[in-house]
This record gives structure tokens, sequence and C-alpha cells, in this order.
């Protein structure tokens, strides 16, 4: 009589003698890789995207300098402009990558790092045209005062931009009332010191007061006004200190 045939292993047998975990963990490091993957490139795309753009915006305030008359040449160049631009960006940004599985870090570091660049994007296409198509001379020192302006606004712009987009209420309204006592203060800086060009910093005032108007929702309105008279007073200390450093830098 032949020998009966040896039974199939069970299937406790069988995961016994397999290395315990492994396939699961390649799965789930191979599906980690991909969801880094999707979750970086369109970050990349539009934070590339937002740069060019605000090199090409740098390059316009240097440029509409020599054709906006004197009354309103702050429009082209203010601090205005290279606040809220970066802000506009940085928000557009932020719409435009979507946030996988509510990684507040992440969203952190895209607005941060989106901020910095268009930020510093602006000043790359301000001087560039200044150096290589108006011929217009600047010091290194004056580069150098703005590049290092932009790391703290840039840096500020981008938490500003995300608090909006993300968060409502009391913090959404601080936000925005820090965005628009820039220009609030911007403006009354102008009609002060260069009332010849009084024009545009009513316009900057005006600008701010639309800001808080038509940004801030039911809710967020006391914060608004209060964080923007409050950062406006600040702005006044900061404008100063400014101006001061631009001197320096152009002596």
């Amino acid at each position: 009589m032949s020998a009966a045939a040896p039974a199939a292993p069970s299937w406790r047998q069988a995961l016994a003698g397999r290395p315990p975990h492994r396939q699961s963990r390649q799965s789930r490091q191979q599906r980690q890789q991909r969801h880094s993957s999707e979750s970086t490139a369109p970050a990349v795309a539009a934070v590339t995207a937002a740069t060019a753009a605000a090199v090409m915006l740098g390059a316009a305030t240097e440029a509409a300098q020599g054709v906006l008359p004197t009354a309103w040449g702050p429009l082209a160049n203010s601090v205005t402009a290279w606040v809220l631009l970066p802000a506009a960006l940085t928000a557009a940004v932020l719409a435009a990558v979507p946030r996988r599985g509510g990684s507040t870090g992440s969203s952190l570091a895209l607005a941060l790092v989106t901020g910095l660049a268009t930020t510093q994007g602006l000043v790359a296409g301000y001087y560039a045209w200044a150096a290589f198509v108006s011929g217009t001379p600047h010091a290194w020192s004056s580069v150098v005062l703005w590049a290092a302006a932009g790391l703290l606004s840039g840096a500020l712009v981008g938490v500003a931009a995300l608090v909006r987009a993300t968060e409502t209420g009391v913090l959404r309204g601080a936000a925005t009332g820090l965005l628009a006592a820039v220009p609030l203060a911007d403006g009354g800086r102008t009609v002060v010191l260069f009332p010849w060009q009084a024009s545009a910093g009513w316009a900057f005032a005006a600008l701010a007061v639309v800001v808080l108007l038509v940004c801030l929702r039911r809710g967020e309105r006391a914060a608004g006004w209060a964080t923007a008279a409050v950062a406006v007073a600040a702005g006044a200390a900061g404008f100063a200190l400014l101006d001061a450093a631009v001197r320096i830098a152009t002596a």
C-alpha cells in the first residue's frame, strides 16, 4: 500500500514560515512614496509659477516708475506692493495645492516657502530690470537691504496667508488686519513725508479700508480692525527704522 500524500500546510503554518509583515511593510512604503510624490509635484509646480510671476511683477514695479506721474509713483515702488503681491501669490498657491490628510506642518512649510520665494522674486525682478534694461544704478548695499527685509516680510506674509486660508474667527480677522495695516501705514507715511505724492498715499489708505470691509467676515471684524490699528502704530516705528536703513545703505 502506497504511503499517504503529505497534508497541505495549514494557513497558520504557512504564515509561520513567511517573514513577518514584509509584504505589508513594502506595500505601505510604496504607498507612502506615491503619496509623497503626488503631494510634492503640484506644490513644486505652484511655487515655481508663483516665483516666476513675482520676478515679472518685480520688473514691472521698476519699469512702471518711468511711466507713472510723480504723484502716483509710489503705486509702483512701495512697501505695500512688495507685501500684498506676495500675499496674493501665496494665497493662490495654497488654494491650488490640495491639503492631504489635513497636514498642518506641510501647509506651513508651503506657505513659508512661497512667501519667501515670491518676496525674493520681486527683489530679483526689480533689480534685474534696473541693471539690464533701464540702466538705473543701485548700490549693492541697497539690494542686500531689501533682500534681508524680504526674509522677514516673506515669512510674515506666508503665515498670514496660511491663517487666512485655514482659520476662521479672531485668528483670520487678525491676519487680515495685519495685511491691511501695511497700505494704511504706507499711505500715512506717504501723505506726511511726501506731500507731493499724497494722491498715492490716500489711494493706499483707501485700499486698506477696502480690504477690511470686503475681506472680513462676520465674527472677524472686531479683531481685524483692532489688529490693523495696533499694527499701524507699530508700522510707524518700523517705517522709521526702514527709512534710516535705506539712507545708510544708499549713502
